[in-house]
């Protein structure tokens, strides 16, 4: 995919990612993580970083006017992880159930190049299951092909 993303710095095992989201609002600094919660397991964790608790704040709403480019620059993290952790399953679910609609949505808009890349679970109606793009899910489970 070739998305249009902020710049990005990230950490030398490639789990670490920082940018800024420039809009209305200012410049405000976004993190990503992928946090390893088992063998080959990660959570994405992503959010605004609050400099006063040293710690992201996955329930900020910036309304930068840059919601594309921040989930295309979130996508490329995805990417870029998914290279240096080939073996790796990532474990996506928003900080609210709008926010896992929006994150669906997007995915679905790339669904083309997406499913290419990537085989994606989805967890709706109490099971795990392939996601098909007419269909909402709770949680999604991201890993290589």
């Amino acid at each position: 995919m070739n998305l249009e993303s902020y710049p990005l710095t990230t950490d030398i095992h490639h789990e670490a990612f920082e940018f800024f989201s420039e809009g209305p609002k200012g410049r405000i600094k976004k993190v990503i993580l992928f946090q390893k919660i088992g063998v080959d397991f990660y959570n994405l964790a992503f959010g605004d970083w609050d400099q006063e608790n040293k710690k992201i704040n996955d329930k900020a709403r910036t309304n930068n006017a840059d919601k594309e480019m921040v989930l295309s620059t979130v996508a490329t993290t995805i990417m870029d992880f998914m290279v240096h952790h080939p073996d790796a399953m990532v474990f996506c679910k928003g900080s609210t159930t709008a926010r896992t609609r929006m994150y669906q949505m997007a995915l679905f808009a790339n669904w083309k190049t997406v499913k290419k890349q990537f085989r994606i679970e989805g967890f709706g109606n109490g099971e795990w299951r392939i996601v098909k793009p007419d269909s909402n899910y709770e949680a999604f489970v991201i890993s290589a092909r």
